[in-house]
């Protein structure tokens, strides 16, 4: 492979159209100038797992003060797509929403990233910017590589501005965390290469968190700026079309990184896996030779890091799973980076989501997200973390699936209410709970989940009451 005589030529090309469009200067067409001037902004969307870039998707597209058209690509770290799940588009909406799944962007730029752009640009008068939601395990500076690397890219392509965003109560724990030798801290790649920094999250911190967390961004950029953000809620208008994307601050923080580093031998990969252990081999053996700029190690993720995932056609007993929820959070929240899902409940025309990152666990259903006439119900359950078990993780939530109850309406039960009450069974499936029960005293309630802990049969003498509450 003659990389270093293809990269020479690479670079000599693209700067040459840059400094025919710089230094154009007469009136008549040109065709570089022509070129240059049509070119299509890219804004990239990153940060780590669960800081907020898909909040801030929805934020983009439901707020229409900026009057843009986009085309979007997002990318899933998994192979199961919950994103496009839960980017909730206006009725009438005309953006297109390309999915790449089962892979890190990052490794996978000229396999799958580049044939979409390119297809994209055949039609190009159809939106007025493409937005890249990368993955939270991306590593942003293949992807920025990629459209100054191309010639053809370059004199079509230009990258607007790369916005990461971070959570501000996780920032500073995922900066520090032990990485494997050689593997990249992307937490810190995709700060270093922001122009736009959203500090999210800035509700769940106190004055003292955030600026601890300003001071450990200012280490890394000390030229982007930072903006405080809660649900990533912005004004959009800042985001686009500010050409704030800075090549020289790129160039002096990786002299290389306008080269491509000198083929090396690689050692043969294990059998459909790259040596990253997170896309195909075949593409990273080609295409995926960054290095890093400390160091001639090679970019790659942790490999304690994988992604689990889980889609099930049954319906969900939603009281279960919040419970095998809880209790997972409660024993792994510190190996687990990010978890999320959209869930078809039993009993339920609306769809149930819960999303998740370490400790902090948000759930419920969404009213304006419903089960369409026609559509197939499915879950969708997706948990990125370090070591992850996934034969353990699919007993659990196997366990979760909506089984055969053991009443029916009519039968007469004893419910748990914090004491036991005598009662019938009025309803089955009430809002996803297997009972709605009505009590002697004429009080309705409802069994979460059909145990004997919350529930017994027939009309019985119980001496001691019980709280099943009190393990979650």
């Amino acid at each position: 492979r003659e990389r270093p005589l293809i990269t020479e030529r690479l670079q000599s090309d693209y700067r040459a159209i840059m400094s025919n469009h710089e230094n154009h200067s007469h009136d008549h067409p040109c065709p570089a100038n022509h070129a240059v001037g049509k070119r299509v902004p890219v804004t990239i969307l990153t940060g780590f797992l669960g800081s907020g870039k898909t909040t801030l998707l929805n934020h983009i597209l439901q707020d229409k003060s900026h009057g843009k058209k986009f085309a979007i690509i997002e990318n899933e770290y998994g192979e199961v797509d919950i994103d496009s799940d839960l980017v909730t588009m206006k009725e009438g909406s005309t953006e297109e929403i390309i999915e790449m799944v089962n892979g890190c962007i990052c490794c996978n730029v000229r396999g799958d990233l580049l044939p979409i752009i390119k297809r994209l640009l055949d039609r190009k008068e159809d939106f007025d910017g493409i937005l890249i939601e990368t993955t939270g395990m991306a590593d942003p500076s293949p992807v920025i590589q990629t459209f100054f690397l191309d010639p053809d890219l370059a004199s079509k392509i230009e990258v607007d501005g790369v916005v990461t965003v971070v959570d501000a109560k996780h920032v500073i724990q995922h900066l520090q965390e032990d990485k494997e030798e050689g593997a990249v801290n992307e937490t810190e790649q995709q700060i270093v290469f922001a122009d736009t920094i959203l500090l999210n999250k800035i509700d769940l911190v106190d004055a003292t968190q955030k600026s601890s967390a300003r001071v450990e961004i200012r280490k890394i950029n000390k030229t982007a700026e930072i903006i405080e953000t809660q649900n990533s809620v912005v004004d959009t208008n800042i985001l686009f079309g500010i050409k704030s994307f800075d090549l020289q601050k790129i160039l002096e923080f990786d002299p290389k990184f306008l080269e491509e580093p000198e083929p090396e031998p690689m050692p043969q990969p294990e059998e459909d896996t790259c040596e990253y252990g997170c896309c195909s081999g075949e593409v990273c053996l080609e295409d995926n030779e960054m290095k890093t700029s400390s160091s001639k190690k090679k970019q790659k993720h942790d490999t304690r890091i994988s992604s689990v995932s889980f889609q099930f056609e049954e319906d969900i007993d939603v009281g279960k799973l919040q419970k095998k929820l809880s209790e997972l959070v409660l024993e792994k929240s510190t190996d687990l980076y990010r978890y999320k899902g959209v869930i078809s409940v039993k009993g339920v025309d609306v769809k149930f989501v819960f999303q998740g990152v370490h400790m902090l666990l948000t759930a419920g259903y969404v009213p304006s997200a419903r089960w369409r006439s026609g559509e197939q119900r499915r879950s969708k359950l997706v948990f990125i973390g370090v070591d992850l078990n996934h034969e353990e993780l699919a007993v659990i939530f196997e366990d979760c699936k909506a089984s055969p109850l053991r009443f029916k309406e009519g039968d007469l039960v004893t419910a748990n209410c914090g004491k036991w009450e005598k009662g019938t069974v009025i309803q089955t499936w009430w809002e996803g709970n297997p009972y709605m029960i009505r009590l002697e005293s004429g009080r309705e309630i409802w069994a979460p989940i059909d145990t004997d802990e919350y529930c017994l049969k027939g009309h019985v003498d119980v001496p001691v009451p019980i709280n099943p509450y009190d393990e979650w």
